[in-house]
């Protein structure tokens, strides 16, 4: 059981900071930095703790909606004008789905993509 509570909380680490990664590679500055930051404290190393556990659950669950809150404020492009931008790398890979937070999510996703791709 030890094995796997540390799998866990390793893959749950991970997944944290590649999605600060992704958050600052779409231009979401703060929810990145917040993610990544939050990633690593996540590994310091565990000693005497002087903070009692709720409260780590607490300041985690406030980070992830300060996050969500940040995505939350992006503006989407407006569909009636189409796919017209010159240039626009994103509008090549964001297609609106009609769920207004997924199309958020999917358009930073977008724009990490075409920051990561190459020129």
């Amino acid at each position: 059981m030890d094995k796997l509570k540390k799998t866990a909380m390793w893959t749950g680490i991970v997944v944290i900071g590649l999605c600060g990664v992704v958050l600052l590679g779409g231009g979401k500055i703060v929810s990145g930095t917040l993610m990544v930051t939050t990633a690593f404290l996540m590994v310091l190393p565990y000693g005497p703790r002087k903070l009692p556990r709720w409260l780590g659950v607490a300041l985690l669950c406030a980070v992830f909606a300060l996050v969500v809150w940040n995505i939350s404020t992006t503006e989407l492009p407006d569909p009636s004008l189409g796919m017209v931008a010159c240039g626009d790398e994103i509008s090549d890979l964001y297609s609106p789905t009609g769920i207004e937070f997924v199309d958020q999510v999917m358009y930073i996703f977008s724009g990490f993509l075409a920051q990561a791709a190459p020129s």
